[in-house]
């Protein structure tokens, strides 16, 4: 289920909590790298500079509330966006082990693309989509490539 804007917001007041150790309504790279490592996350602090950095709207060196709400808001569209995503896969997968063949891509892209599409064609999709030769698109082969089949 979708999260509000409201529920997304708390979540961005609870992670500023959990990492403004100082309640400064600032979290640097060291408090970052604190609250990592404390709960035993291996991170390197030069790739937390770099992420502070990308974040970092108003170029301060710190993320503050409006900047973790953004954040928040990109992870949330992420996972929502996600599980859209497997949603698809699954209707895809009509036999449900958890892989699409030729036969079930070929009549997806007929009945939701109205798309024919000849056994060269295909064989030219599953060329470039299945990376491990099986035969099949699992859904990690589906997630790297969906946007082919748009």
């Amino acid at each position: 289920m979708a999260k509000t804007y409201e529920e997304v917001e708390t979540d961005a007041h609870i992670a500023m909590g959990l990492f403004d150790h100082d309640e400064n309504g600032l979290i640097t790279v060291d408090e970052f790298y604190k609250t990592f490592t404390k709960n035993g996350y291996k991170i390197d602090k030069e790739e937390l500079s770099v992420m502070v950095e990308n974040v970092d709207q108003d170029g301060d060196g710190a993320i503050n509330f409006s900047e973790m709400l953004t954040i928040m808001i990109r992870m949330h569209k992420q996972t929502r966006e996600s599980q859209d995503l497997v949603k698809v896969f699954e209707v895809m997968d009509k036999d449900g082990n958890k892989r699409i063949s030729k036969t079930e891509l070929r009549k997806a892209l007929k009945l939701y693309a109205n798309k024919k599409v000849s056994s060269e064609e295909m064989d030219k999709i599953m060329k470039e989509v299945d990376f491990d030769n099986d035969g099949y698109i699992s859904f990690s082969e589906f997630a790297n490539c969906v946007h082919l089949f748009k």
